[in-house]
C-alpha cells in the first residue's frame, strides 16, 4: 500500500482518500477510480466540502428490486391504471431478475426493450413498461433508496418510435344501425351511449345516475382519464335511452348485472355483436373514436370536439384532423378577402413593369 499524493493511497488497483471531515472525524472513503488525476480532484472536492463545513452524503444500503417495486405498488395502488403497472412491473420483474437497484445502467434496460422487442412486443407497450420502471426510480430517490444519479442516467434511454395511432370508425349511420340491431339487453344502450357521447369504456360503464341529468340535458363525469372533470352534452338519443331505464333504486350505476355490479363483459359482447352485423376489425373503443370522427366530417371544430373527447391537449384530436372535408382548403381560402390583388391585378403589373424596364432599356441604347 505505497503513499503517493498526501491523503491519497491505493488500495490493490483502485484508488483511496482520507481526510478530515466537517467534525474533524478521519474518514476513509474509495475514490473509486484507477486513474491518480481523477482521484485528486475528488480529494480536492471533498476537503472543499469540508472548508465549507458540508459532511459527506451518508452512504445508501443497497435495495433490491423487488422490494423498490412492493412499496412502488403500494404507492400507486389508489391512483387510475394501476393494473396495467402490475402488468408492467411482472414483465420487468420477469426479465430484470431481482438485481440492486443501484446497478440499473442503460445498458441493462436496452437490453431488456430488446429482449421484448424479440419476444413480439410492440414500441409502444415497450416504452409503458420503461417509464414504469423510471417512475418507480424517481420515487426511490425522493424515498432515498438509490442516488440522484442513478435515475439521472438512465434518461439517456430514448423511446421508441411508435407507429401513428389505430384510427377505426363506422362508415355511417346504416353500419351503426345494423350493430346496434346485433346487441341484445342493455348492451344495446351501452353501445348507442358510447357512440353517442364519446365516452371511454371505464367512464361508461362506471356511470352512476348521480352524473345523469336528463332535466337538463348533460352527464357530469368527475372521474376521468386526465383528471379533469368534464360535462357531455346529453343528445336526444341518448336522452331517449336512458329515460326510464332505471328499474332498482338501491343500484347506483346506470348499468348493472343482475347483482347490481357494474356492467363488466364488453368484449365477448362486443365480438358477437359485429359477427352478426358483418363488421370486421371493429373494437370497442373504436365506438369513441366513431363518435369523434362523425363530428368532424360534419365540420364541428377541433376544439370542440378535443372538450367532448376530454383530451388534455388538442394535439391528441389533430389524428382526426383529416377528415375534416373543407379544413384545408378553408384555411387557404382565408386569403381570397376584398383588398387582394387578384391573378389579373398581379399580370396587369407584370406587363407595366416589364413594359417600364424596356422603354429604360431603349433610352440606355440597350
Amino acid at each position: 500500500m505505497a503513499r503517493s499524493t498526501k491523503g491519497l493511497y491505493k488500495r490493490g488497483n483502485v484508488w483511496w482518500m482520507t481526510y478530515r471531515d466537517a467534525l474533524g472525524v478521519q474518514q476513509f472513503e474509495s475514490c473509486k477510480t484507477r486513474n491518480k488525476a481523477e482521484a485528486e480532484k475528488r480529494l480536492i472536492h471533498r476537503r472543499k466540502e469540508t472548508i465549507e463545513g458540508i459532511s459527506p452524503v451518508a452512504p445508501i444500503k443497497p435495495v433490491a428490486l423487488e422490494t423498490l417495486f412492493e412499496e412502488y405498488l403500494k404507492f400507486v395502488g389508489n391512483q387510475r391504471g394501476v393494473r396495467t403497472k402490475r402488468l408492467h412491473v411482472q414483465h420487468l420483474k420477469r426479465e430484470l431478475r431481482n438485481p440492486p437497484i443501484h446497478t440499473l445502467t442503460v445498458k441493462v434496460i436496452e437490453d431488456y426493450r430488446v429482449t421484448r422487442e424479440f419476444d413480439g412486443v410492440g414500441p409502444a407497450t415497450i416504452n409503458r413498461e420503461i417509464s414504469t420502471l423510471k417512475h418507480a426510480l424517481t420515487k426511490a430517490v425522493s424515498w432515498q433508496m438509490v442516488r440522484k444519479s442513478i435515475r439521472d442516467d438512465l434518461r439517456a434511454v430514448r423511446k421508441l418510435a411508435e407507429p401513428a395511432g389505430r384510427l377505426r370508425y363506422l362508415s355511417g349511420p346504416e353500419e351503426a344501425s345494423t350493430l346496434i340491431e346485433g346487441c341484445r339487453g342493455i348492451f344495446r344502450v351501452i353501445v348507442v351511449v358510447t357512440l353517442h357521447t364519446g365516452m371511454r369504456r371505464g367512464e361508461v360503464l362506471g356511470l352512476t345516475w348521480e352524473a345523469v341529468d336528463l332535466k337538463h340535458g348533460f352527464i357530469r363525469l368527475t372521474e376521468t382519464k386526465n383528471g379533469e372533470a368534464r360535462d357531455i352534452p346529453i343528445n336526444d338519443t341518448v336522452w331517449s335511452a336512458l329515460n326510464g331505464l332505471r328499474t332498482r333504486l338501491d343500484v347506483p350505476y346506470v348499468f348493472h348485472d343482475e347483482e347490481g355490479k357494474p356492467f363488466k363483459d364488453t368484449r365477448h359482447k362486443f365480438e358477437w355483436a359485429c359477427k352478426r352485423a358483418g363488421i370486421t376489425d371493429f373494437h370497442f373503443h373504436d365506438l369513441r373514436h366513431t363518435f369523434a370522427s362523425w363530428l368532424v366530417m360534419k365540420g364541428v371544430p377541433l376544439a370542440t370536439v378535443s372538450k367532448l373527447l376530454g383530451h388534455k391537449s388538442i394535439s391528441m384530436t389533430m389524428r382526426y384532423a383529416h377528415l375534416s372535408p373543407d379544413h384545408l382548403s378553408t384555411a387557404v381560402k382565408a386569403l381570397d378577402h376584398q383588398g387582394f390583388l387578384s391573378l389579373d391585378n398581379y399580370l396587369t403589373i407584370e406587363a407595366v413593369r416589364e413594359k417600364s424596364d424596356r422603354v429604360s432599356m431603349e433610352k440606355i441604347g440597350v
